[in-house]
């Protein structure tokens, strides 16, 4: 018994050895090429970013109906904040808004705004500026209000004829399409715009 007893001992102590040994042999994880892998894909995906900038200006776009025209700038003119008819240069892409409607109505009497509030229309024209295919999507926009809180847009948008919508643009396309939000009547409004997962920057248009 006492054999048999002093094997199991030997058997275990050799055990918790290959164990001990095996974890002492592990590299900690930053000493790992994947985390080292990892740590470059997301180093190169953010250097690819670029500042959004003003490169032009669309005089026909307005907001309310009204024509927001300003005096044509030759230099490009790099911010995060813009107008309504900027051409902005972004991400790989042009954005403009072309057209902002208060209080639009949708024309059927069973799809009213909340007491209080209003549906206001946003158009926009994205242009694809890169070498490469991209996507675009509603879900990449939102309406900030006056008391700071941004929402997606509401889901009459879908119903539009000219709705923004979802898809791919090729090298060069472009696409034309509108949102509709449903926001405090009367606010401030401001058009926050974010195309990339990987990346916090946006772009914001004061509609």
């Amino acid at each position: 018994m006492k054999e048999e007893k002093s094997t199991i001992e030997s058997n275990d102590s050799k055990q918790l050895n290959r164990i001990s040994s095996k974890a002492k042999s592990e590299k900690p994880f930053y000493k790992k090429a994947w985390f080292w892998i990892v740590v470059v894909v997301i180093i190169a995906i953010g250097s690819q970013y670029k500042q959004p900038e003003k490169v032009g200006e669309n005089k026909n776009s307005g907001s309310n109906g009204s024509s927001q025209t300003q005096k044509g700038d030759s230099k490009k003119e790099e911010k995060t904040e813009f107008n309504v008819g900027d051409i902005i240069a972004f991400d790989g892409k042009e954005l403009t808004v072309e057209k902002v409607e208060r209080n639009w109505n949708s024309g059927n009497a069973y799809l009213k705004p909340k007491d209080g509030k209003e549906y206001v229309k946003v158009s926009v024209k994205i242009e694809n500026k890169s070498e490469t295919e991209m996507n675009y999507n509603v879900f990449e926009f939102k309406a900030e209000d006056s008391n700071g809180a941004a929402e997606s847009a509401d889901g009459q948008t879908y119903s539009l004829p000219d709705s923004l919508g979802s898809g791919d643009l090729v090298k060069g396309g472009k696409k034309s399409g509108s949102m509709i939000f449903e926001v405090p009547a009367g606010s401030s409004l401001k058009l926050h715009y974010q195309p990339s997962f990987w990346s916090n920057k946006k772009v914001i248009v004061n509609l």
